[in-house]
Parts: structure tokens; sequence; C-alpha cells
């Protein structure tokens, strides 16, 4: 019988895998990284959302023999120390790309149609609501990709085929996309054409305010910008900045560079901005996928090493 430490609420299908495989499961009660220290002392495996996972913590862990991200975004983990350590590092892949895609597309939308302020409006000043600027059809207008994996491939196809959306493609690691799709060798060209702009790209050195002063100087000020990746890819005052003067239309941001945002940020308060509190991957179905595949993946590794979205 194993160790295995849950670090955060987690849907309880993962923990019952873990329990019916004989292991012991302990439960952090707070998010303090003292607690974390100490639990994650004796433990053989770790199940973590987004608590940072540092060198000094996986220092202190001499029996854990892997961490199973629930998720896919693993900016939380010290690769480099887990490598060093031997210490397995798993993700749950596509368990929650179709929530997250889909997410993304109600932003779209949301922004596109005025949903969220007329709503406001309306409840505010009564069916007077009705005269709050015009939205736009989204059908047969440019969506431009930054990051084309799993879930950038669902957003292609949801606007491409059930919209009818030119799409535009920028990663330069792959070499396909999704029929009808364009991709597009520069990322300026997507910039300057597309009239929404969706990021899905990891966070990593390359990718930190890939979105920046520059880049926002290209787009149309007619264009969305849409968020459901990684906070710190676009360069946070960059894009107040951009929205304050009217360079960009609006914004969807289901991530953000600081979360929890500060109450105080001018992005809570421009009507033309919609922020969820990294929400997009929070569906039933999504949620019930990604621990389940995280407890598996502790299960499985423990038992004769196999797993799913190793990284390490």
């Amino acid at each position: 019988m194993a160790k295995v430490l849950i670090t955060e609420k987690i849907n309880p299908i993962g923990i019952e895998v873990i329990k019916n495989a004989g292991h012991e499961v302990i439960q952090m009660e707070t998010l303090e990284e003292s607690e974390l220290k100490e639990k994650i002392k004796d433990v053989d495996a770790a199940l973590v959302r987004i608590l940072p996972i540092t060198r000094e913590i996986l220092g202190g862990a001499k029996n854990l023999k892997i961490l199973s991200k629930h998720g896919v975004g693993v900016d939380n983990f010290d690769i480099e120390a887990a490598k060093e350590l031997g210490i397995a590092l798993t993700t749950t892949p596509d368990a929650n790309g179709r929530s997250v895609a889909e997410h993304t597309f109600a932003l779209m939308m949301s922004l596109a149609k005025n949903i969220v302020p007329v709503s406001e409006e309306y409840k505010r000043i009564g069916f007077a609501a009705k005269n709050y600027k015009e939205g736009v059809e989204v059908t047969g207008k440019t969506l431009g990709i930054i990051g084309c994996g799993k879930i950038g491939r669902r957003m292609a196809k949801m606007a491409h085929n059930g919209f009818d959306m030119r799409v535009l493609v920028y990663d330069p690691y792959i070499t396909e996309v999704p029929e009808g799709c364009e991709l597009v060798s520069e990322k300026e060209r997507v910039l300057s054409e597309s009239d929404f702009i969706s990021l899905h790209c990891y966070l990593s050195d390359e990718t930190f305010h890939f979105i920046g002063k520059k880049e926002f100087a290209l787009m149309k000020p007619t264009a969305y910008l849409i968020n459901c990746a990684r906070g710190p890819v676009v360069d946070e005052p960059a894009l107040i900045d951009a929205l304050l003067n009217e360079k960009l239309a609006g914004a969807g941001l289901d991530v953000t560079e600081a979360e929890p945002l500060d109450p105080e940020s001018p992005l809570f308060k421009l009507p033309n901005v919609i922020v969820t509190p990294h929400y997009a991957p929070t569906t039933r179905e999504a949620a019930t996928a990604v621990s389940r595949i995280a407890g598996e993946n502790i299960v499985n590794f423990l038992r004769d090493g196999s797993c799913v979205g190793r990284i390490v």
C-alpha cells in the first residue's frame, strides 16, 4: 500500500480510484506551503491541481515517485527538479479539452453579442437596454488561433464548421491543421487579419508576454482577444492600455497574470471585458474525467510504470 497526497479539492472519482487500488489517501486541509512541505515528506505520490511544486518542496519528498497533474498545464511544477530527482510527472491529456474549447467559444460569442453588459443594463434601466451598442456577427469573420493543440483544434473546427469562419492558425510546432483552416508562418499576419484572436498555447519562457504592446498595435481596433490558456501569455498592463485607449474592442479572459485577480483591476470595471476565474474546465463531465485519469495515472504508475500524458 502506498501513501497518496491529494493537494486540493477534486471530484471524488479520483480518490475512489486510488482507494479501490488499496492505497492510503492523505488530503490537505489548507493550501499553505507549510502543510504541503510537511505532508509530502513521506508520500509515494501526489495528485496536484495548481499549487506550486518547487525544487525545495521536491527536495524534501524523499519517497515521492510520481506527481499526477490534475489537468494539462505544468507551469506550476519545477520540471527540471523533477527530472533530476527521478520523479515522474503526468498529465490528463484532452480530458477537459472540450470544456475549455466550449468556454472559449462562449466568451467569443458573449463578446460579439454584448451579452454581459446588455444583461446588466436590462436589470438596471429596463427595456431601454435594447438601445445598447450593436453587437457583431461571428459568421464569416476571421478567427486567429495561436497554439493549435487539442483545444485549439476543437476551437478551429467549431468556428469553421459551425459558423463558416475563416480560421488562421499560428503554431510553429505543427505542420497540419483541421480541414478548412490555414496554417500561417507569421504571428503578425494572424494578429493583423483576425477579428477574434484566441490563445491556446502553453506557458513557457518563449510564450511569456507573447502578446504585448507591439502585438496589440498590430490588431484591428475592432478585434477581440480571448485567453483561456495561461494568464502570463498576455502582458496585462499592455492589454489594459489597449482597452482603455480603444485599440481593442474587448477581451474575454478565463486566466489572468495573478490569480485571483486584484479586485481593483481595471479589467473588472470595463464593460467590454468578461473575466471568469479559471473556470473553463469546470464542467461536470470534465471534472469527472480529469479526476479519474489523474487517479488512474497514480495507480497504474505505482503498479507497473504505465501512465498517460507523461511529461517527465
